[in-house]
């Protein structure tokens, strides 16, 4: 047990010195279904003990068929360290971050247009944001398309720019992108707790 004892307080020692946001270098042990386990460098370039998962949805912006497109059985790479468990030694890690989310790329110089394609999905979103408490009205704003498919879920974002009394949102349908304009009273918490629920009852029957 002692020896347990000493083997838990390295290993949490070893966690310690990795943070949110930094960017570490780690080698990849295995791959499963759900993602990849690797094995982390600390600063002075020596494996430091403590593995991090590398989920599939981090790999990369793009749609992910298999974990094994992206990365192999023994590669180094840079990862960012999305969260840290201290409790339970574990680290979640994000090769994607390491690049800007295309979405921001196209938003900053995408060409907007009038809606002129009605999508069922954003029906749906609509449907449910009306639904939901604190929200007054949902407007449909501009429309635009990217151009090759980033991911096939729907995707629904609060944007940076935000009208007065609401929040304008961007749903993201293939390569479809429509804005719609929200009048509320809810925070900007409360709106991206909105969003979570919404998005998991789009596509639902």
């Amino acid at each position: 047990e002692l020896v347990l004892s000493e083997r838990q307080a390295q290993l949490t020692e070893a966690v310690l010195q990795f943070q949110v946001g930094q960017v570490v270098r780690a080698q990849v042990l295995r791959l499963e279904d759900y993602g990849a386990l690797l094995s982390i460098y600390n600063s002075s370039g020596e494996l430091s003990g403590v593995q991090g998962l590398l989920h599939k949805s981090e790999l990369s912006w793009d749609l992910v068929m298999a974990v094994e497109d992206i990365v192999k059985a023994g590669e180094e790479l840079d990862v960012m360290v999305l969260s840290v468990d201290v409790a339970r030694c574990r680290v979640s890690l994000s090769l994607k971050r390491l690049q800007r989310d295309p979405l921001q790329t196209t938003l900053d110089s995408i060409q907007w247009g009038e809606t002129t394609l009605a999508l069922p999905e954003v029906k749906q979103i609509i449907q449910v944001l009306e639904w939901t408490p604190g929200i007054k009205r949902v407007d449909i704003g501009r429309q635009a398309e990217e151009s090759h498919t980033v991911s096939q879920d729907v995707e629904l974002y609060l944007t940076k720019q935000s009208p007065q009394g609401g929040f304008a949102l961007v749903a993201r349908v293939g390569r479809v992108l429509q804005e719609l304009l929200v009048e509320t009273g809810l925070s900007k918490d409360d709106m991206k707790k909105a969003l979570t629920r919404v998005l998991s009852r789009v596509g639902r029957s």
